[in-house]
């Protein structure tokens, strides 16, 4: 990690970063398995700091200002959303989120990336205010958790004006990073591609291209449209 932390994160940091190097880039099953393990492990860090801390949290449900941000994220990470959304959602339903991903991409395309997050451009895949595909959401959605509903909605109102205001726990966020991060460090050493993809666009090609992850597993850039 690239911040100072504890020696505890950083074992946490070293034992995702292990694990991530050691399961076969071929199985598709075991690679998925283990990337909702691995979030499962993100809950866990950060609950324990919750309680610790006795954090007053005010995300719920319906509060969606950050689900107007840019979201990046790992190819693994988009794989497991496409097969959740195949397992979980009609085919009318996944042709609507197609075409919700294809309408923000072209949106998105032109932008730089600040300009993209000054936007406020909502998830395609906020239904109802809410998140559609929760359960499955990336390491970026689950490490955020915001201390005052207030200041985001002020940065979701003014996103041009510096932030002012409480808004992240720096403990909680640097529990979150340690597993994330380990596990992309381990992604990334045991030769398969672990970079940073907008949502939409990676999203989208996991969705529509069965080579996407045909070239992950062959250790070959998996996202070419981002």
């Amino acid at each position: 990690m690239t911040e100072t932390v504890s020696a505890a994160l950083q074992a946490v940091f070293e034992k995702e970063r292990a694990a991530a190097r050691t399961l076969p880039a071929r199985d598709a099953d075991a690679v998925r398995a283990q990337v909702v393990r691995m979030y499962a492990r993100l809950e866990h860090e950060q609950v324990a700091v919750i309680a610790a801390a006795k954090l007053a949290l005010e995300c719920e449900r319906g509060c969606n200002y950050c689900c107007h941000q840019r979201v990046e994220v790992r190819p693994y990470e988009a794989f497991v959303l496409a097969d959740h959304i195949r397992a979980h959602m009609t085919a009318p339903q996944q042709t609507a989120v197609k075409e919700k991903l294809a309408a923000n991409q072209a949106r998105i395309a032109p932008l730089a990336p600040l300009q993209h997050t000054q936007a406020g451009i909502p998830c395609a895949l906020l239904v109802d205010g809410a998140c559609s595909v929760y359960a499955a959401r990336p390491a970026a959605c689950r490490k955020y958790y915001s201390l005052s509903v207030n200041t985001c909605r002020t940065a979701y109102e003014h996103p041009t004006e510096p932030l002012i205001g409480p808004l992240e726990d720096d403990g909680l966020r640097l529990a979150g990073n340690a597993v994330a991060l380990g596990y992309a460090r381990g992604v990334e050493e045991s030769g398969r591609d672990a970079g940073r993809y907008e949502l939409h666009a990676a999203l989208l090609e996991a969705l529509e291209n069965p080579k996407a992850a045909k070239r992950y597993r062959d250790g070959k850039k998996a996202i070419l449209s981002a």
